[in-house]
């Protein structure tokens, strides 16, 4: 994954003139960056900088390839400068890896299609710091909020607890608009850059209330994709009157399934009905609608309510599925945006905003960090093994920065052997 990163740094423009400032290259200033968010630790650098001032080695340049050790002021000034699409082919080559070697066949569901979560979340707001890159809001006494968001979309499924990060698409301003940018702008952005990467693999956008509407359903059709978007009442006033009436002819199906969670009974009563018109102007789209309704026999509370409309075709074979595919929706949430902004990574918290790309740059440095570890989570047996011995994500990472702030190692492999064995590895030497 390390190859994948220093193989798109090598193709990204270097944006300054040629002169005596460039003496921290691009390739250094990346990584340098990437490095803290990978270690979460912010401190990473300037403890490095300490071993090689003491042992005229360090771990920056033995782990990550630095061969010179920049500072935060220079990492900052740098990377504001710098286009950060150049980074985005990285997420799609380590999901093509991913596929290639099969380890996406448990996110398969639906008949072999993948699941992909859009959803938009803030990453910084302030009310004094902005650049032209911000989006704002205006309050009513005056005051203007200004804020970064961006979707991040990953890959999820059903019963697996780890989520794939994918390319995030920026809710910014855009060239030739005078209106702010929007999720659902930014998300038809996504689709129309990366729907031809997932070539022979069917996939399922799965997005909430704010994505069920005709433009967005169609594009999503066009661009070869199907979609699970919940679909609420009170947004969807005429496709409900349709639903209404279907419902008093008898053509609203039901299905109910018992299933016993812990040492409760829980009912699933599931409502669908196929090809109901999206919206009441012409020419609409028609769509599979479906409902959970899930209560706890006991007492008879109701524990979960949804409805989501898509197109594939709903019968009471398929319909358990299609609503647990747009159940897990929620580990958006639950497994991503959560544990970004509460586990290590800080997503909101503010790095550096710059006046150009440094915001969006360091938190693509900090997705990247994420979907390396989840990936090391998934298919490294010796990292598995070390979290497993650990415990807690927290002690793990300290281990690491304590390890790698007074231990110089050769390499990953060093430093993961020492970790499992307790006793380092002596240095390879070169054989004849």
């Amino acid at each position: 994954m390390l190859g994948f990163l220093t193989r798109a740094i090598a193709e990204i423009k270097d944006p300054r003139l040629a002169s005596n400032a460039t003496r921290y290259s691009i390739k250094d200033t990346v990584l340098g960056a990437f490095s803290v968010f990978f270690m979460q630790c912010e401190s990473f650098l300037e403890h490095q900088r300490q071993m090689h001032s003491r042992c005229g080695q360090d771990n920056a340049h033995n782990l990550f390839g630095l061969k010179r050790i920049p500072t935060t002021p220079q990492i900052r000034n740098i990377l504001d400068e710098t286009a950060i699409e150049g980074l985005f082919r990285v997420f799609t080559w380590v999901y093509h890896r991913l596929q290639r070697d099969g380890y996406l066949k448990p996110y398969q569901c639906l008949g072999g299609h993948l699941l992909v979560t859009l959803d938009g979340t803030q990453y910084f707001s302030s009310q004094t710091i902005h650049c032209k890159c911000c989006s704002s809001r205006t309050h009513k006494n005056g005051t203007v909020t200004y804020f970064h968001r961006a979707i991040l979309p990953v890959i999820v499924a059903p019963g697996q607890p780890q989520v794939i990060s994918l390319a995030p698409e920026f809710i910014t301003p855009q060239d030739g608009s005078e209106k702010q940018d929007c999720e659902v702008a930014a998300a038809k952005r996504w689709i129309n850059n990366y729907a031809s990467e997932f070539k022979n693999q069917p996939v399922t956008l799965l997005g909430d209330d704010l994505y069920s509407r005709q433009p967005m359903a169609e594009h999503c059709l066009e661009s070869g994709m199907n979609f699970i978007f919940t679909c609420l009442p009170e947004s969807h006033t005429a496709l409900y009157d349709w639903l209404n009436y279907l419902d008093g002819i008898g053509e609203v199906k039901t299905l109910e399934i018992s299933l016993w969670h812990r040492r409760s009974k829980e009912i699933y009563r599931y409502r669908y009905v196929n090809q109901i018109p999206l919206r009441d102007t012409q020419p609409a789209l028609g769509v599979n609608w479906c409902e959970l309704t899930l209560t706890r026999q006991s007492d008879g509370k109701v524990l979960y309510q949804n409805a989501f409309i898509t197109c594939h075709d709903l019968t009471a074979e398929t319909v358990p599925s299609v609503v647990s595919a747009g159940r897990s929706r929620w580990k958006t949430e639950n497994e991503n945006h959560n544990v970004l902004k509460t586990k290590g990574y800080h997503l909101e918290h503010n790095f550096g905003h710059g006046q150009h790309h440094l915001a969006s740059f360091l938190l693509t440095l900090n997705l990247l960090s994420f979907l390396f570890h989840t990936v090391l989570h998934l298919v490294d047996k010796s990292y598995q093994q070390i979290r497993l011995q650990r415990g807690t994500r927290k002690g793990f990472f300290q281990d690491i920065l304590s390890l790698t702030k007074y231990l110089l190692f050769d390499s990953w492999q060093h430093l993961i052997h020492f970790m499992l064995n307790d006793s380092p590895l002596s240095p390879a030497t070169d054989s004849y």
